[in-house]
């Protein structure tokens, strides 16, 4: 499930304001929670629409785009953004904006993008603001926020408009664990049969696949692809910067690997610039075994006792 509500991604902020209906209701489904990893999936639920469609005007660093639902009939409704348009956002402020038609049932504001890529505000099909040009949207875009509310208040307008604010990120990926302040190198921990630990945390979603890609250092050759588990949502905030992220981890077979030098890259499949991250960790010699651990195998122990060859 999603919330509702080494190597670091850009901050993306994401405003919604709230002022919906007292009968009406929002949830908000995200990457975790008050944030959004670009590239996630988004959804917006709604309940206690009944006043026919529902509008969501999204505003971003140079980015407009107006969604619609329909509710069912009893007022419920959703809007999905889906990765191919959340891959879109930049870095900066982002706010989504939902309208309700009041109880006339009819929208009196709208926005359109005109021919020369300007955002144009309308009452009834009139133009009553302009809000300039959609590359002109900055990090900032509150203002657009603002002068949608401002239309509001011209005579005969009964819509109703939905502000919240969300954190909006490029997709990152930490290891968690001691680290040798000299090399750099993560310390794994280790179980009895030898096999490596590796966690960390990410601000990506739950439905999302990681893959740990394990090579040799010296050599550059890749050695193995393990699975890492599915992705678990966090509870809590992480120590230190009050916000909560998700949590991921992944065991390596050490056997069969030459003892050495290694990296592992963890990464997202559906993004390749970002979304990864990578550590440093040794294989150290512990005979022919080729174990992590320092401990022989049971069998090995076994043909030990016995003489077996």
């Amino acid at each position: 499930m999603k919330h509702s509500t080494a190597f670091a991604g850009i901050i993306v902020l994401l405003i919604v304001l709230v002022v919906a209906p007292a009968s009406a209701g929002l949830a908000f489904t995200s990457s975790s929670p008050q944030t959004i990893a670009e590239g996630d999936a988004f959804t917006i639920t709604g309940t206690g629409a009944t006043n026919g469609s529902v509008a969501v005007m999204a505003f971003g660093r140079n980015y407009f785009h107006t969604f619609t639902a329909i509710p069912d009939a009893q007022g419920n409704y959703s809007v999905t953004l889906s990765p191919i348009e959340t891959q879109n956002f930049q870095s900066g402020q982002y706010a989504f904006v939902i309208l309700d038609p009041g109880v006339d049932r009819q929208f009196e504001i709208a926005a359109h993008v005109t021919g020369t890529g300007n955002i144009t505000l309308t009452d009834r099909g009139v133009p009553v603001a302009d809000l300039g040009p959609v590359s002109g949207l900055g990090p900032g875009v509150q203002p657009a926020v603002e002068a949608l509310q401002n239309v509001l208040g011209r005579p005969g307008v009964d819509d109703i408009v939905t502000p919240a604010y969300f954190f909006v990120e490029l997709p990152f990926l930490n290891f968690s664990g001691t680290t040798d302040p000299v090399t750099g190198q993560l310390t794994p921990a280790r179980s009895t049969d030898g096999r490596l630990t590796f966690a960390g945390t990410t601000n990506m979603g739950s439905e999302n696949t990681l893959t740990a890609e394990i090579y040799n250092l010296t050599t550059g050759t890749h050695v193995r692809s393990v699975p890492v588990s599915a992705i678990v949502p966090g509870t809590g905030a992480e120590p230190g910067i009050n916000k909560v992220l998700n949590s991921w981890t992944f065991e390596l077979d050490p056997t069969g690997l030459v003892p050495g030098e290694y990296y592992a890259d963890v990464g997202w499949q559906k993004e390749k610039a970002s979304g990864h991250g990578t550590a440093l960790f040794t294989i150290p010699d512990d005979g022919a075994t080729g174990r992590a651990s320092g401990l022989l195998p049971v069998f090995k122990m076994v043909q030990a006792l016995f003489g077996w060859a």
